[in-house]
């Protein structure tokens, strides 16, 4: 009898994030998250990314924890807009949050309501949203336009940037952003340098739906572009 060697299982990297001690012994281990057959693990790997990915031996060879895919996945609704294949170009795929030690699954709810609500209405200061991803029962992931840089980043490569940094209408773009959320009654909560990015053309829109003050958000964003403030403070910012 000829004898049948059952196939590799295929193992697909999902997130890999590196976790340290910044007070003691500096890094500690690398987080990292895969799928495989359908189902989601969890592990630790001694040593730090380097060239750790999808076709590495070391990712084959991790023992890892089963995490159910309820504590992964919010659960697929309705009303939520199921984004047309093929995914638009120029997408930015929003994924769970594969390594967090607590379930964000309200939140991830909460955004996709004010997502929804938003393309009702578009803005060109706010982040266009396509739908979601279906996977069964759950929502694999959010589609949103694509933004090469944040705010920030643009700021620390001021020299070498693309586009051109427009400090007054940056500020212009986001006030416009801003008016247009209060006027339908939303409040961001979180505007700060990494939360706004710019497309191509130079305008600036807004990302993400957290919790701040907006206007001593845009005080301070008004700032960071001046040289005023050096965006260090993630305490003033909410973050």
């Amino acid at each position: 009898m000829t004898s049948i060697t059952p196939p590799e299982k295929s193992r697909q990297l999902l997130a890999r994030h590196e976790v340290w001690d910044d007070k003691e012994s500096g890094f500690l281990y690398l987080a990292v998250a895969w799928k495989e057959d359908f189902q989601i693990y969890t592990s630790c790997y001694a040593n730090r990314m380097g060239t750790f990915d999808s076709n590495s031996t070391a990712l084959s060879e991790l023992r890892g924890t089963v995490v159910s895919n309820d504590l992964v996945y919010a659960a697929w609704r309705q009303d939520i807009t199921e984004v047309m294949t093929p995914i638009p170009s120029k997408t930015f795929v929003k994924t769970p949050d594969y390594l967090s030690e607590l379930s964000k699954l309200d939140l991830v709810n909460t955004e996709i309501n004010i997502l929804e609500l938003l393309s009702k209405t578009p803005h060109p200061n706010i982040c266009k949203y396509y739908g979601c991803i279906r996977d069964g029962a759950y929502i694999a992931g959010i589609c949103l336009q694509r933004l090469e840089f944040t705010l920030a980043e643009l700021v620390e490569g001021r020299d070498n940037q693309l586009p051109p940094l427009d400090e007054e209408r940056i500020v212009s773009d986001v006030k416009g952003g801003l008016d247009f959320l209060h006027g339908i009654g939303l409040v961001h909560n979180d505007i700060n340098p990494h939360n706004i990015m710019l497309d191509e053309g130079g305008r600036a829109v807004i990302i993400d739906f957290d919790s701040c003050n907006d206007e001593h958000g845009l005080d301070l964003v008004a700032k960071f572009l001046s040289g005023e403030y050096d965006g260090q403070d993630f305490e003033a910012f909410g973050m």
